[in-house]
């Protein structure tokens, strides 16, 4: 049995019946690898025996009675792997836009809390032979860098290597409503004692830091009651666009060593670019001001936690879609990138990060946020205009047993004001780009998608001559 955490939580009293808080994993494999080929009984058979390399799989909500502490996870006496690894086949003609229209339909579905909140689609019949596992995951069970770890325990570098025999499972017995109010009630103490005085101080230092800013005449820090809404920013609908494809990750390479920057400053540019152009496609002149997007960061997780709970904070940086300039935008994006993380720096000594905050919220404060956001109906979100992700993944080839995992894909969610979300997960040579977004504001997600490969061919292009002739010669 294990207490949630304050993000944790959030996760869970954010969540609306249009606002989904759960993320998207997906692994696309290639069972070429297999002399035998593809075979659903045996993919099912192996990752039964992983599941205890995993235990949050079988884990369950249970709530603190009278909301007096964070919900807790607890073994599912009555868990049926059947019920969340499903067999599935991929609409004609079988291409990776039909798999993204399926996982479209996918993503905007609404667990059901009464079982862990986890479900796999086994999707066959893709070209090639491909097989996609499409994996909704509660992000109230674990963060990005929880995530990798996770599916590092899954897959292997080694192919065709399976785990030692699990003794048998046996659940722990399910806490009664009493118990679990006096769990509540007696750990809430150990909650506040713990983290209240902290956060008082962290409070404290954050604005000294923000009132030293202002002295030196530097540009506030944004925020999300800074962000001005545009045509991107409504509140939820119930339907989703996701798309994902990969990009040659040594694009990125070469414009981060050619103009100095790093890879997540090139990303950084090149979302905002595709935000300038959906402006322009929504009639909203982007030169009006800059953006401001909501990036997580992962934090320091306690011994044992490893592939367990939400241990990241959040901050905000500009997201210069107000410069057309691609050379330009990329000098703005980089600046925007240092001052965030010296920010998110400072806030994380000072102990006024998002996630100390969470930490002592309870889920009726989230709630009433929750509900304050919405009614502004796309004037503030949770993550400013947009959520931004970029998250280093594997650097060699992982198996599934046998099976190759071709390519990886990974996002998290959108919230009320702040509804497309762009993550780019790296695995060995690729970079994946996932572009998840309210259907309301764009129904086709190709479309961002291509502009985001328009902006990164025309950084390429402009990379100084010398960095063109030194790759030549490579």
């Amino acid at each position: 049995m294990i207490r949630m955490g304050g993000t944790d939580a959030m996760m869970l009293s954010y969540e609306t019946a249009s606002a989904y808080m759960h993320t998207f994993k997906v692994a696309i494999l290639d069972p070429s690898t297999d002399p035998e080929g593809w075979s659903f009984e045996k993919f099912h058979d192996d990752f039964a025996s992983r599941m205890h390399l995993v235990p949050m799989f079988r884990w369950k909500l249970a709530p603190s009675p009278l909301g007096v502490n964070h919900p807790m996870w607890v073994d599912d006496p009555n868990f049926n792997l059947e019920y969340h690894v499903r067999r599935v086949g991929c609409p004609a003609p079988g291409d990776h836009k039909a798999l993204c229209e399926f996982m479209s339909s996918v993503y905007a579905y609404q667990m059901d809390r009464t079982r862990p909140l986890w479900m796999t689609w086994v999707v066959e019949g893709l070209q090639g032979g491909k097989v996609a596992l499409v994996t909704l995951l509660h992000h109230a069970y674990v963060d990005g860098v929880g995530a990798a770890f996770n599916l590092q325990k899954l897959y292997r570098t080694e192919p065709g290597w399976k785990p030692e025999p699990a003794p048998p499972w046996h659940p722990r017995p399910w806490p009664s409503w009493g118990k679990r109010l006096w769990w509540g009630t007696r750990d809430m103490p150990k909650v506040l004692g713990k983290n209240l005085p902290r956060l008082i101080v962290g409070i404290r230092k954050k604005k000294a830091l923000d009132q030293r800013l202002a002295a030196e005449g530097k540009q506030p820090h944004p925020s999300m009651s800074m962000m001005r809404r545009t045509p991107l920013n409504v509140s939820l609908s119930y339907g989703r666009t996701f798309v994902c494809d990969s990009m040659p990750l040594v694009k990125f390479k070469r414009v981060s060593k050619g103009f100095g920057v790093t890879i997540n400053d090139v990303f950084l540019c090149c979302a905002a670019g595709v935000l300038r152009r959906l402006l322009r496609d929504k009639h909203y002149d982007p030169d009006q001001h800059p953006l401001i997007a909501g990036t997580p960061f992962a934090g320091p997780r306690p011994e044992g936690w490893q592939g367990l709970g939400n241990f990241a904070t959040a901050d905000y940086c500009w997201l210069h879609s107000e410069i057309e300039d691609p050379v330009k935008r990329l000098r703005a994006s980089h600046q925007a990138a240092v001052d965030m993380k010296e920010h998110m720096k400072a806030t994380i000594e000072a102990g006024a990060d998002l996630s100390a905050i969470f930490q002592v919220c309870p889920p009726w404060i989230m709630g009433a946020l929750r509900w304050y956001i919405k009614r502004q109906e796309g004037g503030m979100g949770m993550f400013g205009n947009l959520v931004l992700s970029n998250v280093p993944g594997p650097r060699e080839p992982i198996y599934f047993n046998t099976y190759k995992l071709d390519s990886w894909f990974s996002t998290g969610q959108v919230f009320d004001g702040s509804c497309i979300n762009i993550t780019m997960w790296s695995y060995c040579d690729d970079a994946n780009l996932c572009i998840l977004a309210d259907s309301k504001v764009i129904s086709d997600g190709w479309v961002p998608f291509g502009y985001f490969v328009e902006e990164l061919d025309k950084l390429v292009a402009l990379i100084p001559e010398a960095e063109i002739k030194e790759a030549a010669t490579a």
